[in-house]
């Protein structure tokens, strides 16, 4: 994999929308980095304990959690029924449900695994470990269907795409994502109580069956609305405050709710400002592009009569916005960035 600043990505199972602001491998800043790098990464408006070791950073729809894994055991030790189970760097509690050299392991909180991944099993000792043969089963403990997916062999559970080109998955396989769209969706943030969309190839075809109400790229329940509630007294209090100057946002969840819907702009690490301050700010930049090429902090905080901060602030989201990159201790436009002005 592949991961670079201004990536739009997702932390799972946490089920939170990230974006990268910056990239850094051994302490050092670069543009991208690559699997199998020491990797840093500035995720603005995060806070830490929103993420829990063990999750994964990956692209929206890629992988979904799942609450068991099929492997293949190798034993060193005899196996318990319950196990502590580490995939990556994660420890997660498992039933162990066995069949021969096979198991089927279900979690006390899912896991975002692949096909080919090694998990270890320990109970105050390292009883054995597993290769990954199916990252999102059904329940089940049939051996057969355990050998088949050793081999590769496709049993379809859900979805396979037929030779007609249309979509085949069974009804268990339907009935367990509604499941766990649903557990995503009770868990959700309350100020927003949605999800998003899976973005498969198949998602057009089985979003319509879940019996679940799809309102942009997100998922409700039906008849859910969301709503700030009690807190719209907050976000009008918050709204009052924002300018061109950057105000500190003590709520992350609220702060994301009032961006997706329009009525701020995050900045900083728990920062914002308003939307128009923002698109003057933006203007600022782009129009010194245009006309020189590349900009200093310095000149672009005189061109705000502003803070440092404040410009430091603007410059790292328009980098994170794809307008602008950074070059030693200039910037300059990014391709499309001035095009896209021209003409507005």
């Amino acid at each position: 994999g592949r991961i670079a600043a201004a990536d739009r990505l997702r932390a799972e199972p946490a089920g939170i929308d990230v974006r990268v602001r910056s990239v850094q491998v051994h302490d050092e800043p670069v543009d991208a980095a690559v699997a199998g790098q020491r990797v840093a990464l500035s995720l603005p408006g995060i806070d830490r304990d929103e993420l829990r070791r063990g999750d994964a950073l990956i692209e929206p729809g890629s992988y979904a959690p799942s609450y068991r894994l099929d492997v293949e055991l190798r034993e060193l030790a005899p196996i318990p029924e319950r196990a502590l189970v580490h995939h990556g760097t994660s420890a997660t509690l498992a039933r162990v449900v066995r069949n021969g050299r096979f198991a089927q392991l279900r979690l006390a909180a899912p896991a975002i695994a692949a096909r080919g991944d090694r998990v270890v099993l320990r109970a105050g000792t390292t009883l054995g470990g597993g290769t990954v043969i199916d990252a999102s089963p059904p329940r089940h403990a049939n051996a057969d269907r355990f050998e088949r997916a050793e081999r590769g062999e496709q049993v379809v559970h859900g979805p396979v795409r037929a030779a007609d080109g249309d979509w085949v998955f069974s009804d268990e396989w339907l009935d367990e994502l509604r499941d766990r769209l649903l557990a995503a969706i009770d868990n959700a943030d309350p100020l927003d109580p949605g999800i998003p969309a899976p973005a498969d190839p198949w998602a057009a075809v089985v979003i319509p069956r879940l019996g679940l109400e799809r309102r942009g790229s997100k998922l409700y329940r039906p008849g859910t609305a969301p709503t700030l509630g009690e807190r719209e007294r907050d976000a009008e209090a918050l709204e009052a405050q924002l300018g061109a100057e950057p105000v500190k946002v003590p709520d992350p969840s609220l702060a994301r709710v009032l961006e997706d819907q329009g009525r701020l702009v995050r900045v900083g690490d728990g920062y914002a400002v308003s939307p128009a301050a923002y698109e003057d700010a933006r203007r600022t930049l782009l129009a010194e592009l245009e006309q020189h090429g590349r900009i200093t902090l310095a000149r672009y905080r005189d061109l705000l009569a502003s803070s440092r901060k404040t410009a430091q602030m603007l410059l790292e989201r328009f980098d994170a916005d794809g307008l602008t990159r950074r070059i030693g201790d200039e910037r300059v436009a990014r391709r499309s960035a001035l095009g896209s002005t021209r003409g507005r």
